[in-house]
């Protein structure tokens, strides 16, 4: 593989992290991985938080194809997140380092949610918000119309493949640069919200979109009604997403 751009970035990042040359091969190899590839995100703004994992801020127009793309290829660019960085409160979950395996796990989450790419991307668009990248593998966004707002609640709501954050801007893309600049929102690890909505995601995708509906409403029934725990935010880490 030619280094160059992104490309050069990602191979850089995969040896900072320990990953042998060896299986950033295989990982370019089982998923036809080129240097072409990355130029999705060439035209984005590139964004960096403290720890100087880089996140994309989707252009307006950006079609939901296009996004899902910019998202695997940020998740892979990264080839990992600081998830187990030691914290003030230890994470909930042992960190799943990058590897060819977690490649396949993001695609296949992101097949099960394309839905929240092909529908959910231009909605957000239409109604106002802005969306951008993680090193998650998925998109998070804040902003847009009293529409918009509906579909986030308490701190943020994910949807599929979409983390929405519950905070009302005028200026959305800039409300998501400081909070990756940051790298905390609502006095909150990123890293950590971002692990905890990634789980969410992985929920949507095993549960599909109608029964991830039912089962979220049951358990805020349980929650709210009869004082017992979201057991769908206990999966997802009661810790890293602010809950304890």
């Amino acid at each position: 593989m030619e280094a160059q751009g992104y490309s050069k970035k990602w191979l850089e990042n995969a040896e900072r992290r320990g990953l042998p040359s060896d299986a950033v091969a295989e990982i370019a190899r089982r998923h036809a991985i080129t240097p072409e590839s990355f130029q999705i995100l060439e035209g984005m703004e590139e964004i960096k938080d403290p720890d100087g994992k880089s996140f994309f801020l989707i252009p307006p127009g950006t079609s939901g194809h296009d996004a899902r793309k910019a998202t695997l290829m940020t998740f892979i660019v990264n080839a990992g997140t600081d998830y187990g960085k030691a914290r003030e409160r230890p994470a909930d979950f042992p960190e799943t380092p990058f590897s060819d395996a977690e490649v396949a796990r993001i695609i296949n989450r992101q097949k099960a949610n394309r839905w929240s790419y092909s529908r959910d991307v231009r909605f957000v668009d239409r109604n106002g918000g802005r969306l951008l990248t993680t090193p998650n593998g998925m998109l998070m966004g804040l902003g847009g119309n009293w529409i918009q707002g509906q579909f986030s609640r308490r701190g943020g709501t994910t949807w599929g493949d979409i983390f929405m954050v519950n905070i009302s801007t005028t200026d959305p893309a800039g409300q998501l640069r400081r909070i990756v600049r940051s790298g905390g929102a609502y006095n909150l690890d990123l890293d950590r919200v971002l692990h905890h909505e990634e789980r969410h995601s992985r929920q949507w995708a095993a549960k599909g979109y109608a029964g991830m509906l039912r089962d979220y409403s049951w358990e805020l029934v349980r929650e709210l009604v009869f004082g017992k725990t979201n057991r769908l935010e206990e999966d997802a880490g009661l810790s890293d997403g602010g809950y304890r």
